[in-house]
């Protein structure tokens, strides 16, 4: 009997143990004291444990077919396939083998002196049962809550500790042997930019283009470019995005993340990862071209490392070797590989790609710095139809802003920025009535490896910015166009339309006068100091988002919710921006008024009138949330705004007058 448990201790795959169908006769209480028999229990107990355990990690680690199974034992089927699965159940086998050299002992010694009791047995494998039954947690907890990949380097993490040593040693095998698969894939990813990762485990994971906010948008718009021989041809946006797209398809998916790294380092894993991917893409003889002979030299063979991969490499290898893997060894690495990274960066950036005149050509275009190319813009399409429906006019704008470029001497830059309409907004039927300018996207087209700081999503910021600007150089030309008829007509004049003109004046010049100046200028000095005295491009990074974010929101473009990808959505959520659109459609509808004859202005006196009305309620409503958002930190430009608005306080003295009355 005792060989017979000897052998069932070795052996766990067997289907029925004999000594378990022994327990269950009538015999048991002839041969066996009811003291042996408890004994003999908890020997099968520890059997079974056992059993249960190395059935799991026989199909994770050879990957048997669950055909062999029988159909009564658990569900290993509900959990996917993973390396890091595989690596568990070889952790747990590597544990178990101080187990089976004991078993194998007492084998040696029963047949030496084949006297020993089941007492003794059991003495030997009793210290194997807490053991047992902290692997069995283990594997219940993965099943149950169907963890995959890193998962289970979490679970392994918050699992580990535990006051019996020899458990906590066997989960440090256990975590040992996951870590290894991790930090493969952390190697691919940081020295060689490649997603090894064939069952979606690691943290960093590739999406679907769609998921890219701002490509669905860009990549189906249409326009024109100059070629070489000065005709005009079609092209696609995608064409010109779609060799670096790839690297914005990687996010860190937060399911996976451990929580022992924070969020912070792990995008500054997927920082590195998209920089060395940068360098991979870009073709060779495209960046040489660029660059004077010491980057040629340093670049040569295509490689951001300039040959030194291998020293972090071996870095990486040395942790796979320790036992105890801390946090802050793992913070102290990619810390150092991400400051070689952002240096080499920067210097690239800075020096070879003029990231400074890049920037400054970003704000002479998206931001509407070089007013005397959007006027001469505004006036050649300004007989144009405001709205449109066939791609022939999208071709008369897309000519009218290369001439324009021409018109002012900018035919260089006409090669990083032209106009383009997605095909999209021609085709919707619903908003065939909006202004050509809510259509219009400007397409840059951006230096190596500036692609780091422009993604898609900050292009699309950027347009958004721009058609809100260039709708109020609109407006504001179109309130110019009425002073200048006004003052050359010959009959007497209209004190109240004069009146109502004024207003729109003031307003339309006030608020272009407090973005271009106390916001875009004030913001972009800020911008420009970091970069002019940073020599780490994830500082420029970050301060280009902020410079961003604040230009957005001192704009009125963001709304409470940033996530928003419909801009009636966005308005919805946004009372200041939502009054501005009314003020900008009230100001349009004046326009067009003024262009009537003077007896029909005559005939529509009331929808003056009207048209007066609704400005002071818009009017009051504005100056009310502006104060409310003055109070507010960082609010020194709206101050300002509100100087330019209420200088002599005469809106406060108006109020003022309302209550008490």
């Amino acid at each position: 009997m005792i060989h017979d448990i000897l052998l069932s201790l070795l052996n766990p795959y067997a289907d029925n143990l004999p000594i378990e169908n022994f327990l269950v006769t009538d015999y048991v209480s002839v041969f066996l004291h009811p003291c042996e028999r408890k004994i003999l229990e908890d020997i099968l107990e520890i059997i079974n444990l056992h059993r249960e355990i190395s059935k799991f990690t026989r199909y994770y680690r050879i990957g048997q077919d669950l055909n062999d199974f029988n159909a009564s034992d658990d569900t290993e089927e509900s959990l996917q396939k993973s390396l890091y699965l595989q690596a568990f159940a070889n952790g747990i086998e590597n544990a178990l083998e101080s187990y089976v050299e004991e078993i194998v002992d007492l084998e040696k010694r029963y047949l030496q002196s084949p006297s020993h009791s089941l007492l003794f047995i059991y003495h030997k494998i009793n210290v194997f049962h807490p053991l047992f039954v902290y692997f069995q947690k283990l594997i219940r907890g993965i099943k149950a809550q169907k963890l995959h990949g890193c998962a289970i380097m979490q679970y392994l993490n918050q699992n580990m500790l535990n006051g019996n040593q020899q458990i906590y040693l066997a989960s440090k095998t256990i975590q040992s042997t996951v870590n290894i698969v991790f930090l493969k894939h952390l190697t691919h990813w940081l020295l060689y930019a490649k997603m090894i990762d064939s069952y979606g485990e690691f943290f960093i994971q590739h999406v679907e283009s769609q998921n890219s906010t701002g490509n669905s948008t860009l990549e189906n718009g249409i326009g024109l470019s100059s070629g070489e021989s000065g005709k005009q041809t079609v092209t696609s946006f995608s064409e010109a995005v779609s060799t670096y797209a790839d690297i914005w398809r990687y996010e860190i998916s937060y399911d996976y993340l451990p929580h022992f790294i924070t969020p912070s380092v792990a995008r500054k894993i997927l920082f590195i990862g998209q920089t060395v991917l940068m360098f991979k893409m870009d073709a060779a003889k495209k960046r040489l071209e660029l660059w004077n002979e010491p980057e040629k030299q340093a670049l040569a063979d295509g490689s951001l490392w300039n040959n030194n991969e291998h020293k972090y490499f071996q870095k990486i290898q040395n942790l796979q070797k320790e036992n105890n893997l801390t946090v802050s060894q793992f913070d102290v690495l990619i810390n150092e590989i991400k400051s070689y990274i952002t240096e080499r960066l920067s210097q690239i950036a800075v020096k070879q790609a003029d990231l400074v005149h890049q920037l400054k050509l970003i704000k002479d275009f998206y931001l509407l710095g070089r007013g005397e190319l959007f006027l001469e813009f505004i006036k050649k399409t300004h007989s144009f139809e405001k709205s449109f429906s066939s791609e022939n006019i999208v071709r008369d704008i897309v000519i009218a802003f290369e001439s324009a470029a021409n018109g002012i001497g900018l035919t260089e830059e006409l090669e990083q920025f032209s106009i383009t309409v997605p095909k999209e907004n021609l085709n919707d039927s619903d908003d065939q009535n909006l202004p050509y300018i809510h259509y219009l996207t400007l397409q840059y087209k951006i230096i190596w490896p500036l692609h780091l700081l422009f993604s898609p999503k900050v292009i699309e910021r950027y347009n958004e910015l721009f058609r809100f600007l260039l709708q109020i150089k609109r407006l504001q030309y179109d309130l110019h166009m009425v002073w200048c008829n006004n003052r050359e007509t010959k009959s007497k004049p209209n004190i109240f339309r004069l009146h109502l003109r004024n207003q729109f004046i003031f307003l339309i010049d006030n608020l272009q006068y407090y973005i271009q100046v106390d916001v875009l200028e004030s913001q972009f000095s800020i911008l420009m100091n970091i970069v002019n005295n940073s020599s780490d491009f994830e500082e420029i990074q970050r301060a280009h988002s902020v410079f961003q974010a604040n230009i957005l929101s001192l704009c009125f473009l963001l709304g409470n919710n940033e996530n928003h990808e419909k801009s009636e959505e966005l308005i919805g959520n946004n009372s200041v921006l939502l009054i501005l659109q009314e003020i900008f459609a009230k100001c349009e509808t004046f326009c067009n008024y003024e262009k009537e004859s003077e007896e029909a202005k005559d005939q529509i006196q009331e929808q003056y009138e009207f048209l007066e009305e609704r400005l002071r309620e818009l009017v009051e409503q504005l100056m009310n949330l502006l104060f409310d958002l003055k109070s507010a930190p960082s609010s020194t430009p709206l101050s300002q705004l509100l100087l330019r608005l209420d200088y002599n306080n005469w809106f406060c003295k108006n109020w003022k007058n309302k209550l008490e009355s």
